[in-house]
């Protein structure tokens, strides 16, 4: 530059000064266009397969990095053990293949889930391409996505059913089949309570003093469904209904709270709680859903299907009772 001047102030003219400016301009095009051209190279392309899952439904994400390998060579993300309101179910492997125009791409896939209900952003994280030659780093992040996770929605369906015409309905007088029924309630009421006051003491006394185990209850009616038929579509709901059904009277007599009235989704964040891994969490959520499926959208699925329910639900109340002894609950 120093030069330049010095040139153009011996150069005759009043518009010497002009034609400095023009050719510092494209001398310094000149010099910064490589650096351009450089970083144009080098992309980060950041994607999910769903922004909206259901709470505990799984989803991916997929980081690419396209750089020229002549020139660059990646410093790839590192992947945090955990991110807030998203549970990392699997950080998969990093690849590395080639691409077009001579040029590779570096891409990893992560699997997340979550289990906290709302509109949640996962964050940015930092990737380099550091130069092979020179000393410029060029820094990238990946792009923030929100994903939305919310329960399942309510039926909206509003099925119409038939009617039926008014029939004509004849009143008679039941007072005295009403007082005939009293009578002999109590009658039953009071035989009963003299046999149970008449046997009490025959009793053993270690049976006196049994409780029941809401585990080992669980597991004699799950033991009790491996060999249920399961051919004919009522058959099948009632296998589902009475899975859903087990685990809710478990969890209810280890708490020793009511637990049966909760929705999957509810009965999903009380197993949370529990501290049920990720995988077990899912697996359980999987079982659960699907009974939902069978109960409310009329699904049949096929018999292996519901025998790899059965197998995940007895896993998963075995795992729930080893934390919750562990917990000493």
């Amino acid at each position: 530059m120093v030069l330049l001047q010095y040139i153009f102030k011996a150069v005759p003219g009043r518009h010497h000064q002009w034609m400095y400016r023009i050719v510092v301009f494209f001398s310094m095009a000149f010099m910064l266009s490589p650096i351009g051209l450089l970083a144009q190279s080098h992309q980060v392309q950041t994607t999910v397969d769903k922004q909206e899952i259901l709470i505990g439904e799984q989803f991916s994400l997929t980081i690419k990095g396209i750089y020229d390998p002549a020139s660059v060579k990646p410093h790839w993300i590192v992947v945090p053990d955990s991110i807030p309101h998203f549970d990392i179910v699997d950080k998969g492997r990093v690849d590395t293949l080639l691409y077009k125009d001579n040029s590779k791409a570096i891409q990893q896939t992560i699997t997340l889930t979550s289990f906290d209900s709302g509109r949640w952003t996962i964050p940015s994280m930092l990737l380099n391409f550091d130069p092979i030659k020179d000393d410029t780093t060029y820094t990238f992040f990946t792009d923030s996505i929100p994903i939305k996770v919310s329960f399942a929605p309510a039926d909206s369906s509003n099925q119409l059913r038939d009617i039926k015409p008014i029939m004509d309905v004849s009143i008679t007088d039941y007072t005295w089949y009403y007082i005939a029924a009293g009578i002999l309630l109590l009658l039953l009421i009071g035989f009963f309570i003299w046999r149970y006051l008449k046997n009490k003491d025959k009793r053993p006394i270690a049976e006196k003093g049994k409780r029941v185990n809401p585990y080992e209850v669980a597991m004699q009616e799950l033991k009790k469904l491996e060999s249920a038929e399961l051919t004919e579509a009522v058959s099948i709901k009632r296998f589902h209904i009475k899975l859903s059904e087990i685990v809710k009277q478990y969890l209810s007599g280890r708490y020793h709270k009511n637990r049966n009235n909760l929705t999957t989704g509810d009965l999903l964040i009380v197993l949370k709680e529990t501290g049920l891994s990720t995988d077990d969490l899912s697996s359980l959520a999987t079982v659960l859903r699907c009974g939902d499926a069978v109960k409310f959208a009329k699904y049949l699925p096929e018999t292996t299907e519901s025998k790899d329910c059965l197998t995940g639900m007895v896993h998963s109340i075995k795992q729930i009772e080893q934390l919750l002894a562990q917990q000493k609950i």
